[in-house]
């Protein structure tokens, strides 16, 4: 009975079973064809995982974090080191050694309690004492070292306990969760901080970072491999650092896979990667592009009229036409996402209704015949626009704005200078937008875009003493609090219309992966999560038929 339902509902579904298996069949063949032609993988070709990636930096003067001025030691330490907090991808301070903490902000310390099971390379423990240890090694070294602008605002740092200590700055108005990011250092290494600063030629690196040093040659290499006691998410490629007298060989070493990637912010990096069949992931970088509105004479003196021309350009249009899409928008002159705020993109929206109705509210009409604006008590409605035209993606940024308020009705001339004219111009304030370009140090301590030390001298001090905020003692919470009310008023005030930010380039070799992508200041971050894959080459038969192997033993 069973075998004859069996055989009916055969009978009944097989064409269903057919037509199901032949789809299949397509779908299959439609992924190789894909492999095959979009993502030109040949089926044909093997690759062999690689356990090591390699790195490039320049001659190297020491490994001595706390001394060094080689600008590669800088980023290669944060490999070998731990810091109390590090930054994560939004620049918040987050901890990193250190357990729990709180602070006090009008007595400007904060108390610490380390992590308890945090191995130096060497097999001993992380102690307070080190920490200690590691601000008096600073303190020492000097103005020198590149991390005794943060130090040097420390007054003690009080062991309270094995793993707890308290640490006083000498104001509270210039100290934050930014001034503990610097390499902690062993205190049971040399017998005082200044032996250890003295420490040069024969300096063998040991921290808690996740990688440990192996071998060093100053001529040629830097071997590290990973740290197996890591407290952390632990790596599983080693690294392999190539010393070179140019860092920008790094581009020509990935053609014979002696380099596995680099950071690239050039503009020619696109093509590069294209002709060569190389992986790029983009960075935002630190770059801020940005317009500055005259707010004390000229057009742009009112706030509603900003608020208008704000509404009239098309920021999207201007990032992928003047930029070439090489860039990421955001809400304000902070970096995108700033202390894990998220940006909304509601100031990237281009509106021209809205800019028309903003410019009648502020006493605008147009002209019935020509179309263009006029004011009472204004006689020309010309928008000065001021650039450096040896920067050309700028000058083009700023014929696209141009072209956006003439289409609101006003006249524009756009004054593409040389660089001596633009900056004298930029003093003088003979402009009514100007274009400007900055790199920004992580700490993102923006004061002086508020406090008349500015080249255009922009003071507005409601917005200082928010900022101010930004570099006390606060917990995480705070800081994000702070932050959402320095957006609110840089958008009631206008003073400045942010472009775009800028992307770097990770580049790599064609078959390299990033699973977590780097900071554009800490050039390694997530490096353990890298991986590549080398093409093995088939061998060749002869027309015996026998493998042709020339490096074959017989």
């Amino acid at each position: 009975m069973k075998d004859n339902r069996l055989l009916q509902f055969l009978k009944k579904y097989w064409v269903i079973g057919v037509f199901a298996l032949t789809a299949l069949g397509a779908v299959f063949s439609s992924v190789e064809i894909y492999k095959e032609e979009v993502l030109n993988i040949d089926p044909d070709i093997k690759y062999e995982a690689q356990d090591t990636l390699y790195f490039a930096a320049e001659r190297i003067d020491t490994l001595n974090p706390l001394i060094s001025q080689s600008e590669d030691v800088y980023y290669l330490s944060k490999l070998l080191y731990s810091s109390l907090f590090a930054y994560d991808e939004n620049l918040s301070a987050v901890p990193e050694l250190v357990r729990s903490y709180t602070v006090n902000t009008e007595r400007a310390y904060i108390d610490l309690k380390l992590k308890k099971k945090v191995n130096w390379h060497n097999g001993k423990r992380l102690r307070a004492e080190d920490v200690r240890f590691t601000v008096s090694a600073i303190k020492a070294v000097g103005s020198t070292s590149p991390y005794y602008e943060k130090v040097s605002k420390i007054i003690s740092v009080n062991v309270t306990d094995t793993y707890a200590c308290k640490i006083y700055f000498n104001n509270n108005y210039n100290c934050s969760l930014d001034d503990l990011i610097f390499p902690i250092v062993p205190s049971s290494q040399y017998a005082s901080a200044l032996q250890f600063v003295r420490a040069k030629d024969d300096f063998k690196p040991i921290g808690t970072g996740v990688y440990q040093y192996k071998a060093y040659n100053y001529l040629k290499y830097l071997r590290m491999v990973p740290n197996e006691d890591y407290f952390g998410t632990q790596a599983e490629n080693k690294i392999y650092v190539t010393i070179v007298p140019d860092r920008d060989l790094a581009e020509n070493l990935m053609e014979i896979e002696m380099v596995t990637c680099y950071l690239d912010n050039s503009s020619s990096r696109k093509s590069v990667v294209s002709d060569k069949q190389y992986q790029m992931y983009n960075i935002v970088s630190n770059q801020l592009e940005m317009l500055v509105y005259n707010t004390k004479t000229g057009i742009c003196k009112d706030l509603k009229t900003r608020q208008a021309i704000s509404a009239g350009i098309n920021r999207e249009k201007i990032l992928a036409n003047a930029y070439m899409g090489d860039g990421v928008l955001t809400d304000s002159i902070y970096y995108p996402n700033y202390l894990g705020v998220q940006d909304e993109g509601t100031s990237a929206v281009y509106d021209y209704q809205k800019a028309v109705e903003l410019l009648e509210a502020a006493g605008f009409s147009y002209d019935e015949h020509d179309g263009q604006l006029a004011k009472a008590g204004i006689a020309d409605m010309t928008v000065t626009i001021l650039v450096n035209k040896k920067n050309a993606t700028r000058t083009a940024a700023a014929r696209l704005i141009a072209a956006n308020l003439e289409s609101l009705g006003f006249k524009t001339d756009v004054q593409a200078l040389t660089a001596k004219a633009y900056q004298a111009a930029m003093k003088k304030g003979a402009f009514d937008l100007l274009l400007v370009g900055y790199s920004i140090e992580e700490n993102y301590d923006l004061r002086a875009f508020f406090n008349g030390k500015n080249p255009w001298k922009y003071t507005n001090f409601s917005l200082l003493t928010q900022v101010n905020e930004l570099e006390r003692m606060h917990t995480n919470e705070e800081y994000q609090e702070i932050y959402r009310s320095i957006k609110q008023q840089l958008a009631e005030a206008l003073p400045y219309e942010p472009l775009c930010y800028k992307y770097v380039g990770l580049v790599g070799v064609p078959y390299f992966e990033a699973e977590q992508l780097p900071l554009f200041h800490d050039i390694y971050k997530n490096c353990q999560t890298w991986r590549w894959s080398k093409v093995i080459e088939p061998e060749k038969e002869t027309e015996s038929g026998q493998n042709d192997n020339k490096n074959q033993n017989n």
